[in-house]
């Protein structure tokens, strides 16, 4: 009897850490902590020129993974903003830039396979779908990196976009790009000077 219990007592907890062990693997907190470490605004300060790139292109794939584990999208990102203490405006204009990120990244086909271990490695997709198909999606500044450097590494500044797109895009400045600083002024993204800046170049 005795020997039973300790048996008991020793398989209980092995079985325990074995279902939470399965739990993360193949549900969706796996992909929240992802997400909220790669869009955590403390991490997102200290990064290098660009360095947010990346980023974005990892969390794509990770809200893609909490599809796949029937989380929605949209509550995987307010679980990671819960996680790092995001809230307010700054919180919605992030959520909103993702999702929109990922409706791109459904768009474009940047989802197959073999993409999602390109985007997974923080690297550039390629498209797979529509008339850009075989050109790499890269990531544009909604508003030029040149005009407000300050929102460089700001997820809610980021967007997918196809290389030729990007390119011809380059540093130009019309409604979509002044509406959408205006909006980062707004939430204290951007400061004054750039946003004057960037209404000098949309003229």
């Amino acid at each position: 009897m005795r020997r039973r219990r300790r048996l008991v007592t020793r398989f209980v907890p092995l079985c325990l850490a074995a279902l939470a062990a399965l739990v993360w693997q193949f549900g969706p907190f796996q992909s929240v902590q992802a997400i909220a470490s790669l869009s955590d605004p403390t991490k997102l300060r200290t990064l290098g020129e660009r360095g947010a790139n990346a980023r974005l292109n990892k969390i794509v794939y990770w809200l893609d993974q909490a599809r796949q584990s029937r989380l929605s999208a949209e509550t995987a990102i307010e679980w990671a903003q819960t996680w790092n203490g995001v809230r307010g405006e700054h919180a919605s204009f992030v959520k909103a830039s993702l999702l929109r990120n990922l409706k791109i990244a459904d768009e474009l086909g940047l989802l197959t396979r073999e993409n999602q271990r390109t985007l997974r490695l923080g690297r550039a997709a390629i498209v797979t779908r529509g008339p850009y198909a075989g050109e790499t999606a890269e990531i544009d500044h909604i508003v030029p990196y040149s005009l407000a450097p300050e929102a460089g590494n700001e997820l809610a500044n980021l967007e997918m976009l196809p290389k030729s797109l990007n390119r011809q895009k380059s540093d130009r400045v019309e409604d979509r790009q002044l509406a959408h600083a205006e909006k980062l002024f707004e939430a204290k993204l951007l400061t004054k000077e750039s946003l004057v800046r960037v209404k000098a170049a949309s003229k």
